[in-house]
């Protein structure tokens, strides 16, 4: 066995015992000798990432994927610490090149509708949260969040759904029975708002926002309805 190989099986026992920052030292005297050992600069951009070091962890992963190009497991950690920096477009290359060279690798396309998501492309979000979800179904946060981007673009039948379904297979989320509360706000159905934000309050009775909109709700259906 040669000097790096044995540098990188004493890394991996170190991670193995939660040893962090004694499998830096070991993979950086693997690097010492291979400076282009994409391994290595993965897994130190790992640890580095565990560690919350997320400029360390990008420079790690990007030295991965120049010395090993089609490294997709490189390309969709480096993009979860770009997204993680707040750096969304560049986050997205990164998801969209691991996904190009891998396209089974779902996880990624999951984080690259939150990479749209969040740079406010909702329509592209919404694109692969639903590939995410024909491939993956069990993947149901991802339903979650196309109710959001449907809300967002107030298309509120579409949204309503989502979280209808969401709920099916989380029935202990306050936060989607918050947002499907004001999408049948928004929709003019106040009966069935006031029904869901009770709910949300009922599983998190600190839901401020929800037990807002509760007070408000039934105080207006008091006077009108």
């Amino acid at each position: 066995m040669g000097r790096v190989e044995e540098h990188m099986d004493k890394a991996c026992s170190l991670l193995r015992e939660g040893k962090l920052r004694d499998a830096i030292k070991e993979y950086k005297a693997a690097l010492e000798i291979d400076q282009e050992n994409a391994i290595a600069h993965k897994s130190l951009g790992s640890i580095y990432y565990r560690l919350t070091m997320l400029d360390e962890s990008i420079t790690e992963f990007e030295l991965a994927v120049k010395h090993h190009p089609k490294y997709a497991d490189a390309y969709y950690e480096l993009g979860v610490s770009l997204y993680r920096r707040g750096r969304l477009e560049d986050s997205i290359k990164a998801f969209e090149k691991a996904v190009e060279i891998n396209p089974n690798f779902h996880i990624a396309r999951y984080w690259l509708g939150l990479s749209f998501y969040y740079s406010g492309k909702l329509l592209k979000a919404i694109e692969y949260f639903k590939q995410v979800l024909e491939k993956e179904p069990h993947v149901v946060i991802s339903r979650y969040h196309m109710g959001v981007a449907y809300a967002r673009l107030s298309k509120f039948t579409e949204a309503i759904q989502e979280f209808e379904i969401f709920l099916k297979d989380v029935p202990a989320s306050a936060a989607a029975y918050y947002n499907l509360g004001k999408a049948y706000y928004n929709k003019g159905d106040v009966e069935k708002a006031v029904n869901a934000f009770a709910k949300a309050v009922e599983i998190d009775p600190e839901d401020e926002r929800s037990k807002k909109n509760l007070l408000m709700l039934e105080d207006l259906k008091s006077r009108f309805f």
